[in-house]
């Protein structure tokens, strides 16, 4: 509980000392602005249907995006093993 707490304060420290972006600094850095990231979470999510956003608990969501777009999330992805599955019963037709 009390490494919890740590990392807790740990990353609303962080979060307070970091600033939300106002210019870009993507091909320098690698960050995105908070509309760098809908952007992009929008055409990832137009171009590959496992993705979709999500809001999350209203307790952790951020000023600075979308209530309806705090983070991306992929279900439905293919793993190694139900791959090797399919790819058997495809060999058998």
């Amino acid at each position: 509980m009390a490494m919890e707490n740590f990392l807790r304060k740990a990353r609303e420290a962080r979060e307070f000392l970091t600033p939300v972006l106002k210019n870009s600094k993507f091909l320098n850095e690698g960050i995105l602005t908070p509309e760098e990231f809908v952007k992009a979470g929008d055409n990832l999510v137009y171009k590959c249907p496992t993705w979709r956003w999500e809001s999350g608990d209203p307790r952790h969501r951020k000023p600075y995006l979308p209530e309806n777009k705090q983070y991306l999330c992929t279900r439905g992805v293919p793993c190694r093993a139900r791959v090797s599955v399919m790819e058997a019963e495809y060999a058998k037709t």
